[in-house]
């Protein structure tokens, strides 16, 4: 039997239902606001797919990395009311688009970008101001809190937010990173912030009833995604991908699959592969040979990864047409790949259409 070339059929399945639930469910939990995080289109969901269901249940309010995952998300028209806050520093060149969109809000991340910012005409209620506690990435350092401090009170600013970042610290450090950034909150005067937060997924799980955050900034968690360690109950996964076999061959006569010997495939002679339409061209990595799939609710071994297609070890119980299920349980996937399902999702590009259910 040949392989036919059947239409692909491999799609990510995103539930709507599932993302407001989890987003819900932190808010209800810690009674905080949300500020979920979409950086990467969307941890690889679809960064106007979710974009679009956040707002159409009510969310205004959004946290990317980079200004052009900002404008992708105001390319829809429907979107007319939106808060976007970038955390990366934003050249001069870009700062007229700021100027044109207050639906963007940028960062302060150093106390010269600060000043830069509000010489070049930017409202400080679209600016918020990032602090730094040593780990080498960016925002205020705590030698320039004083003369930010004189900054400040002599241009009377008050400014939509302030924050920082809190990563998987012993815990004992990360009470008192919290406490540091209090300390300066209230130095600066929390009234002039309208917005304070510095809890990631992982830092809310460990400190999301901290009392002086008026938001959490959950990323992973909103997507049902998990950390090694940090489960967080009542969270459930946005994503299915999934699809149909392509086709099956009997491959028992043949000394190779695609361009690869079958014995540096196997162990074992196997006898049928099975083809689905996906590859490491649309960001399917070849670290997943030799994880698992399910085909009708059963797990088969995946052999190789190419360019355009997968082949899977079936056998003689499995035909075109039938359903596969990639990454059935997100929570093997580091031990399968070697991979962390951050690094995973994103790189899954638009050649797998996602689709809202």
């Amino acid at each position: 039997m040949v392989f036919k070339m059947a239409a692909n059929s491999i799609k990510m399945l995103i539930s709507e239902g599932n993302l407001i639930h989890n987003i819900k469910h932190l808010e209800n939990k810690y009674e905080k606001k949300i500020l979920p995080v979409l950086k990467a289109n969307a941890y690889g969901h679809d960064i106007g797919m979710v974009s679009e269901i956040l707002y159409n249940n009510g969310y205004r309010e959004f946290a990317v990395a980079r200004l052009n995952e900002a404008e992708k998300i105001l390319e829809n028209k429907k979107i007319t009311e939106s808060r976007i806050l970038v955390f990366e520093s934003i050249g001069i060149e870009f700062l007229d688009i700021i100027k044109n969109n207050r639906s963007i809000e940028v960062s302060a991340n150093t106390f010269a970008e600060l000043k830069e910012l509000i010489e070049n005409g930017i409202s400080p209620d679209n600016i918020q101001l990032k602090i730094d506690f040593g780990f080498g990435r960016n925002g205020i350092v705590q030698e320039d809190i004083e003369n930010l401090k004189k900054y400040i009170e002599e241009k009377k600013l008050f400014f939509k937010g302030i924050y920082s970042h809190l990563y998987a610290v012993e815990y004992e450090e990360g009470v008192e990173l919290i406490e540091k950034f209090t300390e300066i909150v209230k130095y600066l005067g929390k009234g002039r912030f309208q917005m304070i937060h510095m809890q990631n997924s992982v830092g809310i799980l460990l400190f999301g009833n901290c009392e002086i955050m008026t938001h959490l900034r959950p990323g992973i968690y909103i997507y049902g995604l998990q950390e090694e360690g940090f489960f967080h109950e009542g969270l459930k996964q946005i994503f299915r991908l999934e699809g149909k076999i392509a086709g099956v061959r009997d491959v028992s006569k043949s000394r190779y699959l695609a361009y690869n010997l079958k014995t540096t495939l196997c162990e074992k002679n196997f006898t049928y592969a099975a083809k689905i339409k996906i590859g490491y061209g649309e960001g399917f990595f070849k670290a997943n040979e030799k994880s698992y799939c399910l085909i009708n609710g059963k797990p088969y071994k995946i052999l190789l990864v190419t360019m355009d297609n997968t082949f899977i070890e079936a056998d003689e119980l499995i035909k075109e047409g039938d359903n596969v299920i990639l990454y059935p349980d997100v929570s093997k996937i580091r031990k399968d790949t070697g991979l962390h399902i951050c690094e995973i999702l994103p790189a899954i590009n638009s050649r797998i259409a996602r689709e809202k259910i």
